[in-house]
């Protein structure tokens, strides 16, 4: 793996603000699997964010979140699992690609409590959430995810509707994977504290490298995705018992 190439795709991520891996394939004259593998690297080390097939360096992301920028992407997965929130319910948002369109698109439903690792979820329903508990703790750099014990510990005081959660990947074997264990404290007490748990699956994580499992496809009642056939297509050795909701055209 080249460093130099890597500072190059970061350059040009903190000049552009966000760029797909087709624009970087076709600007290094690299093959898209080099393209993946770099920006793997590059989310690993907390200096990227990747979302929907395009990737943010760190410095833009988070002057994105903190002043509503309209350059964060909309995301159908988000509005379609917004649908499955119902009034006066409490609800997990864990922080992940999908989440900041989700807490905007449940932000009008009523009586809402929602407890997040996000600070980006926390700032969106600011003014419109009956109740918002963000869990506090140490500030994964670059994930916008907050873990530690505190932030386990919060989020263990509550018993959820729903839960809802984004890996960076999906396994053949059903694990649902992310880049660091950190966050495992904060995600294992929500879902074990969840009567319903969905998983916000995007196209861009079917060919993500995996990184350490978390969660169990089988333990989501629900995936809400962009890529329904993925779902009954046989890939997983086990299959998915659960129910799956389409997302966008």
């Amino acid at each position: 793996m080249s460093e130099e190439r890597l500072q190059k795709i970061l350059r040009m991520l903190e000049s552009d603000r966000t760029l797909s891996a087709k624009e970087l394939e076709s600007r290094l004259y690299v093959s898209s699997a080099t393209i993946r593998r770099d920006l793997a690297e590059l989310s690993r080390r907390g200096l990227i964010v990747r979302s929907h097939g395009k990737a943010m360096a760190v410095t833009r992301m988070a002057h994105a979140v903190a002043h509503g920028s309209p350059t964060l992407p909309d995301d159908p997965i988000g509005s379609a699992a917004a649908v499955l929130v119902k009034p006066n319910s409490i609800i997990f948002i864990a922080a992940g690609r999908s989440a900041l369109s989700l807490a905007k698109a449940v932000s009008k439903v009523a009586g809402l409590t929602v407890v997040t690792d996000s600070m980006a979820v926390a700032d969106a329903l600011c003014g419109h959430a009956a109740h918002i508990h963000c869990t506090g703790g140490h500030l994964l750099a670059g994930q916008d995810a907050l873990s530690g014990s505190q932030a386990a510990e919060l989020a263990g005081l509550f018993y959820y509707h729903m839960a809802f959660f984004s890996g960076d990947s999906l396994t053949e074997n059903g694990d649902i994977t992310f880049y660091g264990l950190d966050r495992m404290p904060v995600l294992q007490t929500a879902a074990g504290h969840a009567e319903k748990k969905v998983l916000l699956f995007s196209r861009e994580q079917m060919n993500a490298e995996p990184g350490s499992g978390l969660l169990r496809l089988k333990d989501m009642n629900y995936v809400v995705t962009d890529i329904p056939g993925y779902f009954s297509s046989g890939y997983f050795r086990s299959g998915y018992p659960g129910t799956v909701i389409g997302a966008g055209a």
